[in-house]
């Protein structure tokens, strides 16, 4: 990886409901003021090697219900 992981698109971020520790990450298991890429990087010295590309989820509007394969028939 060239650049830096951007937390914001990864699978393993969160928001928390604490205004001093707003940013955390379910991998390494803590929440930061810093996004996790930061404090990973300030206490490692290396890159997150942890990042994963989120998943996007389909919205109801994209998702067809006359599709066969979501019914488990053939």
């Amino acid at each position: 990886m060239s650049e830096r992981p951007n937390c914001l698109k990864c699978k393993h971020y969160y928001s928390t409901y604490d205004e001093r520790s707003p940013r955390g990450c379910r991998f390494y298991g803590f929440v930061s003021a810093s996004f996790p890429t930061q404090v990973v990087k300030r206490e490692t010295g290396s890159e997150c090697m942890a990042y994963g590309e989120r998943v996007k989820k389909t919205s109801k509007k994209d998702l067809d219900l006359n599709d066969p394969k979501l019914w488990g028939e053939k």
